[in-house]
């Protein structure tokens, strides 16, 4: 081939090259976001069962809210965990599990079976004195024995609720709580 026609010729090698690294450094970038997100859901898996087990060893209504206010707050990363129950008689000495007037939840819920973000103006009716340091929510709707209440968790962080989460695996421990909240409530 001459000297002319060979500076015609454009190397397809290294623009081929050049394409599939950077299609693997992108597959690479994915495969390490699939990793971590698999990684952060076994971990949130692992804290609902946790809670689950410690929950369902209590033998009684107080030693079910001292787990909720405690052990299963804080494994959530919650500053503030309620159980409110419409109608509810209050227990004595409960910090989580609570009492509420009758329409908090309609009130509150608004239709919503779920809802979390930012705390609302409602923050006092649901966290009590508590509400005002806390800046994200996450409100799910339960029912003790035809009862409307409310699974709640209050955080100081205003990104540990965000809109965006999913809520599966909370709203499966707020089924939990709801059944056993209903085996020793007052009536």
């Amino acid at each position: 081939m001459s000297e002319e026609h060979s500076a015609a010729i454009i190397n397809l090698d290294s623009a081929a090259r050049l394409r599939l690294e950077g299609k693997v450094r992108r597959l690479a970038m994915e495969r390490d976001a699939l990793i971590q997100t698999m990684r952060t859901n076994h971990a949130s898996t692992a804290q609902i069962h946790g809670a689950v087990l410690a929950l369902v060893d209590a033998r009684d209504l107080g030693m079910l809210d001292q787990r909720l206010a405690g052990h299963v707050r804080q494994s959530l990363g919650a500053d503030v965990l309620r159980v409110l129950v419409e109608g509810l008689q209050s227990p004595d000495h409960t910090r989580a599990i609570q009492g509420a007037p009758k329409g908090l939840v309609l009130r509150v819920m608004d239709g919503h079976n779920e809802r979390l973000g930012p705390c609302q103006a409602y923050g006092p009716d649901v966290f009590g004195t508590e509400a005002e340091a806390l800046r994200s929510e996450m409100l799910i709707r339960i029912n003790v024995r035809g009862r409307e209440g409310l699974f709640a968790l209050g955080s100081r962080d205003r990104l540990t609720y965000r809109p965006d989460h999913g809520t599966d695996l909370a709203a499966f421990l707020a089924r939990v709580v709801e059944r056993l909240v209903a085996a020793w409530a007052p009536a």
